[in-house]
């Protein structure tokens, strides 16, 4: 029994002493392994520098380890970026502006039995420019006669110098085209006329025009409209004549034909109709004071042939009839003797006549 207990007691000081010596290099070994392992689950702290100070920010997340998916990219909201657009198409060429301008002269001189001299002359231009046109135009004609006349002796018999031709017109235009072959117009007319009793007439005119055929050859127009008429008169020694406003229908139908290429041929007529009583002017069927509605119609018509003769140069031939259905009254030659008056029972002496013509034959220069 005691020898079982030495036995042991020897045993147990013999661990104890192997621990003691090789315990603490054990421990040294494992401390050294530990050491050169590193910690998963430590995170570097961030030191804050001198330069910024040190935010609030959360710290950044662990990087994965091992076979964990990486996380998917953050969709894009934003639409993806449109192809450029188109081009715009480019702007439309600015419309041409055309211009037209002409002037024309005759002349007609005669000497020996019958001496009578007769000038005329008249301008036109005008300008287009998209849907708008401006036209002027304007002309006179003078001419005296040379013939012997008795004198009021009725003895003595001499030349005596009358005015024969004496009228003169300046017209302007503006047309304002709602679609290629329908148009708003608006003029203004001033003219005079000492021979056929009218010192100065003048007026404005609006309406509607169509144009209704157009080809190769033929340009065809129609007008529908209003007509103001302002007429003021030669005034006689015995009776003072009052100026008459005149309001009418106007109608107008006109046609230019392409016969060559250098010739070309116009016709137009244009009536008015007064639709309203003219109380201060002079019936010309009974001599009473004012002119019924629709008792003064006038007409105008015109036909006209030009041909180019070299470059700008051209030759025209003109033939214009005027029909007043109640003229005025006729202006006493300037070489009757004071006081003389027409007599007034004689319609066809006491005023002018209804119809008048001119014909010309002129020289045209277009400058453009």
């Amino acid at each position: 029994m005691g020898q079982r207990n030495r036995n042991s007691l020897s045993t147990t000081f013999a661990i104890l002493s192997s621990l003691a010596v090789f315990g603490p290099m054990a421990r040294a070994r494992a401390e050294s392994a530990a050491a050169e392992t590193p910690k998963a689950e430590e995170v570097p702290k961030s030191i804050p520098t001198t330069d910024a100070p040190a935010t609030d920010a959360p710290a950044t997340p662990p990087a994965p380890t091992g076979d964990v998916a990486a996380p998917a990219a953050p969709k894009c909201e934003c639409p993806p970026p449109c192809p450029a657009p188109p081009p715009p198409p480019p702007a439309p060429p600015a419309p041409a502006v055309e211009w037209k301008a002409q002037s024309k002269g005759g002349m007609m001189i005669s000497t020996g039995n019958a001496e009578a001299k007769n000038f005329t002359f008249g301008v036109n231009a005008s300008r287009k420019e998209g849907n708008n046109k401006l036209a002027l135009e304007g002309g006179l004609a003078y001419g005296t006669t040379n013939a012997y006349v008795v004198k009021s002796d009725n003895i003595s018999v001499g030349r005596e110098q009358i005015t024969s031709t004496n009228n003169w017109a300046a017209k302007g235009r503006y047309d304002r085209f709602i679609t290629e072959n329908n148009s708003a117009y608006a003029s203004a007319l001033g003219a005079g006329d000492k021979i056929a009793g009218k010192t100065f007439f003048g007026g404005g005119q609006a309406g509607y025009s169509r144009q209704l055929l157009k080809d190769q050859w033929n340009i065809v127009a129609a007008e529908l409209g209003y007509d103001f008429s302002y007429e003021r008169y030669v005034q006689p020694a015995a009776q003072a004549l009052d100026p008459v406003e005149i309001h009418s229908a106007r109608v107008f139908v006109g046609e230019t034909l392409s016969l060559t290429k250098e010739t070309g041929l116009t016709a137009s007529v244009e009536a008015l109709f007064n639709l309203n009583k003219e109380t201060k002017a002079i019936y010309v069927k009974d001599g009473s004071q004012g002119v019924p509605s629709f008792k003064d119609t006038r007409v105008n018509a015109k036909l006209g042939l030009s041909t180019n003769l070299w470059r700008s140069l051209s030759f025209g031939f003109s033939f214009t009839l005027k029909y007043d259905q109640n003229p005025a009254p006729r202006p006493v030659p300037s070489a009757a003797p004071a006081g003389f008056t027409f007599d007034k029972n004689n319609p066809d002496l006491y005023y002018s006549d209804k119809v008048d013509t001119f014909t010309e034959a002129t020289l045209i220069y277009t400058f453009f």
